[in-house]
C-alpha cells in the first residue's frame, strides 16, 4: 500500500505540490527557527509596540544583582536582597532603554558604513602596533560569540544613541543672567536651628518579645522567600586554562623572540645632518668638487651649521643646520642610509655621497646604542606568549565544536563532552542569592539557567561568554522553585526589622515634639537638654557644600521656601537613620570675594559661566528621557517581575 502511494506521489504533479505546499504551511506561519530553537522566550513587557523578553529580564536583573553586591565588597546585604524591588528596578531600566531606541529610531538618527567603520578601526581593542588589525577583528568577535553583522548593528545602534544624546548635552546654554543667577545660588547660606535624633541609640533601647516576633512575620510571611535554584551539569572552555597545558622549549621562546625582535627591543638609532648640493646647475662632478672645497672648510674650523644654511639645497633642513634628526632604517634612500651607519662616532664627517637627489656631504650626529630587554629577561613573557597564542588557537576550534554539539544535541552535554575532550562538571544548588564563584554566579549564566529554553524545555543553554575567551554551557539537572522560609530561618532579620520599626516610630515621636518646640522658637540647645538621644546645632550656617549633613538632606534644606512671615520647619531622615528637626532662620548671598583668584576655573568654583553648558546639557538630557518614558505605551506583563 505505501508503495502504491508513493508511486501515486510521484507520478503525479498536482497531489506533490499539494503536499509540499501543507509542509511550508507551519514554517510559513512560525518560522523555520521555532524548529531549532525550541521556541522564543516569552515577552515580559512591551514598550511601543517592541517586546523585552524574558532571556533580556534576566541577564538585566543578574546584573543588577552583581553590581549590587560588588558595592558592597561581593556580598548583599539582606537589606538589600528584595528580590522584587530588584528585579522591578531591573524591569525599569531596560524599558527606559527601549524608550530612548524608540526615539532615536524616530527621530531619523542613522550612522552610515563609513562612519561606522571609521569608528571601529579607532578601537584600540581591535588594533596591532596602532593600526587596524582585521584578523585581530575577527577573533576578538568569536571569543566574543559575536558575528560581525551582529556587532556591528550593535555598534551602529550605541552610536546613534550617543549622536543623540550628544546633540543634546552639547548644545545647552547659559545666558549672562541665567549665569548671573545661578552664580548667587551657588554661593547663597542658610542658617538653621535643629536636633538630630542619633537611631543607633535609639534602636539598642528596644526589646522585641518572640510574640510579637512571630505575629509579625504570621503577617507578612509571603515576603520572606527562599529565591529558585537549580543544579546544573556544565562545560567550561577557557584559553588560560588550555594555555596551562601548552609545554614550550627554549628553543621555540628562542625563535620567536628572534623573529619578533622589534618588539623587544629598541634597534640603534642614528641622527646626522647634511649638506645637499643638487644637480640642476652642475654636473655630478663639479659639485662633488664644491663638496670637497666645503669639506676642508668645515675640517679648517668652520661650522657645519653655518655653511647647511648658506650653501645647503636641502631648504627643509638647510635652517636647521643641515639637520635630518633620527634616521630610521628604510627612511633614505639605501646610498645615503649606508654611509650614516657605516659612520663610526658622532661628529665624523663623510666624503662626497651622490644619490638621485645630488651630492651630500653627512655629519653623523648621535649614536643611541640598541637597547630593551634580552632574552633572559623576557624569557618567561616569551613563553606566555608562545603559549597563549597556541591556546587562542585551539580554543576558537574548540569553541566551534563545542557549541556545534551542544546544539546539535540538546537534550545532553554527553556528545559535545566525547567531541572536545572537556569534561562535563556538576554543581551545588545555585540561586541568586549564593555567591558560587565568578563563573556561575555570572549574571549571563544566571539568566541562561532559569530560562525557559533551558528550565522548561530542558535544552542546553547557547554558550555563554563569563570572559574573554571563556565560554561555559550548561544544562538545569534539577530545579526547585521559590519556597517559603520558616520562621527559624528569618528569626533574626524580623526581629531586626521590629527593633527598627519601633525605634523610627519613638523618634518620629520626639522630631514631632521637637518641630511644635522650634516653630515655638525655642533654641536647639534647650531642646536637647535632658534628652540623651538628641544633639543640637545651634544656628549652624550652611552652604551647598556643607558636609554636616547628607548631601540629600543639605539640599532639602536649600529647597525650603524662604522663611516670611509664617515659621519655616521641617523634618529629615539621614542616611543612618538618625531623624533632624529643623526651622529655617536665615537665608542670605554673601558678596563675592574681593580677592577671587582671577584665575579660578569655574568647574572648581562651582560656578556656572554664560555660553555653551554641557552639564546644563546633561541635566536636560535626562528630563527629555523622562518625558519620553512618561508618553511611552509600556505594557507590562502581570508576572513580569517574577521569578520565573
Amino acid at each position: 500500500m505505501l508503495l502504491d502511494l508513493r508511486e501515486k506521489v510521484r507520478n503525479s504533479k498536482p497531489l506533490k505540490y499539494s503536499l509540499i505546499t501543507l509542509i511550508c504551511i507551519p514554517f510559513v506561519l512560525v518560522g523555520i527557527g521555532s524548529y531549532f530553537s525550541g521556541g522564543a522566550y516569552p515577552p515580559v513587557a512591551e514598550v511601543n509596540g517592541e517586546e523585552i523578553n524574558q532571556q533580556e529580564f534576566e541577564r538585566a536583573y543578574q546584573q543588577q544583582r552583581q553590581q549590587m553586591a560588588r558595592m558592597f565588597g561581593g556580598q548583599l546585604p539582606e537589606a538589600f536582597a528584595n528580590e522584587s524591588v530588584l528585579r522591578e528596578q531591573a524591569l525599569q531600566q531596560l524599558i527606559t532603554q527601549q524608550v530612548l531606541e524608540s526615539e532615536v529610531v524616530n527621530q531619523k538618527f542613522a550612522v552610515g558604513d563609513e562612519t561606522l567603520g571609521k569608528a571601529i578601526r579607532q578601537l584600540p581593542t581591535f588594533q596591532v602596533d596602532g593600526r587596524f588589525d582585521s584578523e585581530t577583528y575577527q577573533m576578538q568577535l568569536r571569543a566574543s560569540g559575536l558575528s560581525v553583522p551582529m556587532f556591528e548593528q550593535s555598534f551602529r545602534d550605541d552610536t546613534a544613541i550617543n549622536q543623540y544624546r550628544n546633540g543634546i548635552a552639547n548644545t545647552s546654554f547659559t545666558l549672562p543672567q541665567e549665569a548671573e543667577r545661578l552664580a548667587a545660588l551657588g554661593r547663597q547660606t542658610r542658617t538653621i536651628e535643629a536636633v538630630q535624633f542619633d537611631f543607633e541609640s535609639a534602636l539598642q533601647s528596644i526589646e522585641v518579645t518572640d510574640e510579637e516576633v512571630a505575629a509579625y512575620f504570621e503577617e507578612n510571611k509571603e515576603n520572606y522567600v527562599f529565591p529558585q535554584r537549580a543544579k546544573i551539569e556544565y562545560i567550561e572552555l577557557s584559553s588560560a586554562s588550555i594555555a596551562e597545558g601548552i609545554e614550550v622549549t627554549d628553543e621555540q621562546a628562542q625563535t620567536y623572540y628572534d623573529e619578533n625582535r622589534s618588539v623587544y627591543m629598541l634597534p640603534e638609532q642614528r641622527e646626522a645632518s647634511h649638506i645637499l648640493l643638487d644637480l640642476e646647475d652642475a654636473s655630478v662632478d663639479e659639485q662633488i668638487a664644491a663638496a670637497q672645497d666645503i669639506k676642508a672648510r668645515i675640517d679648517a674650523g668652520e661650522a657645519f651649521e653655518d655653511l647647511a644654511k648658506e650653501l645647503s639645497d636641502d631648504v627643509g633642513s638647510a635652517q636647521l643646520g643641515g639637520s635630518l634628526g633620527p634616521i630610521a632604517p628604510g627612511a633614505m634612500v639605501p646610498e645615503f642610509e649606508e654611509v650614516v651607519f657605516a659612520l663610526a662616532e658622532a661628529g665624523e664627517l663623510s666624503e662626497p655621497v651622490t644619490t638621485e637627489f645630488g651630492v651630500h656631504l653627512i655629519r653623523l650626529d648621535k649614536v643611541t646604542p640598541e637597547s630593551g630587554k634580552p632574552f633572559d629577561e623576557v624569557r618567561d613573557e616569551v613563553i606566555e606568549t608562545l603559549q597563549s597564542n597556541e591556546a587562542d588557537r585551539e580554543f576558537f576550534d574548540l569553541r566551534e565544536l563545542l557549541a556545534e554539539h551542544s546544539f546539535d544535541s540538546p537534550d545532553s552535554l554527553e556528545p559535545a563532552a566525547d567531541a572536545t575532550g572537556l569534561e562535563v562538571n556538576a554543581s551545588d544548588w545555585l540561586d541568586s542569592e549564593t555567591d558560587s564563584g565568578v563563573v556561575l554566579s555570572h549574571p549571563d549564566v544566571m539568566a541562561a539557567m532559569f530560562s525557559a529554553d533551558v528550565l522548561e524545555e530542558e535544552n542546553n543553554s547557547d554558550l555563554i561568554e563569563v570572559a574573554d575567551r571563556h565560554v561555559v554551557a550548561l544544562r538545569v539537572i534539577e530545579h526547585e522553585d521559590t519556597r517559603p522560609k520558616s520562621l527559624d530561618d528569618v528569626k533574626e532579620e524580623v526581629t531586626e526589622t521590629l527593633k527598627g520599626e519601633k525605634a523610627s516610630e519613638n523618634l518620629a515621636a520626639l522630631v514631632n515634639s521637637a518641630l511644635e518646640k522650634l516653630k515655638a522658637g525655642e533654641s536647639a540647645t534647650s531642646i536637647a537638654s535632658g534628652e540623651t538621644l538628641a544633639t543640637a546645632f545651634e544656628q549652624e550656617v550652611l552652604d551647598r557644600q556643607s558636609t554636616v549633613f547628607d548631601r540629600n538632606v543639605v539640599s532639602q534644606i536649600f529647597a525650603l521656601p524662604r522663611a516670611s512671615d509664617d515659621v519655616v520647619t521641617d523634618s529629615a531622615t539621614l542616611a543612618s537613620g538618625d531623624q533632624l528637626a529643623l526651622r529655617l532662620d536665615a537665608v542670605e548671598v554673601p558678596a563675592e570675594t574681593a580677592n577671587k583668584d582671577e584665575e579660578e576655573s569655574p568647574a572648581v568654583a562651582g560656578v556656572e559661566q554664560a555660553g555653551v553648558n554641557p552639564r546644563l546639557g546633561g541635566t536636560e538630557f535626562e528630563a527629555l528621557l523622562e518625558s519620553l518614558r512618561n508618553e511611552a505605551d509600556v505594557n507590562i506583563l502581570d508576572a513580569a517581575t517574577a521569578s520565573p
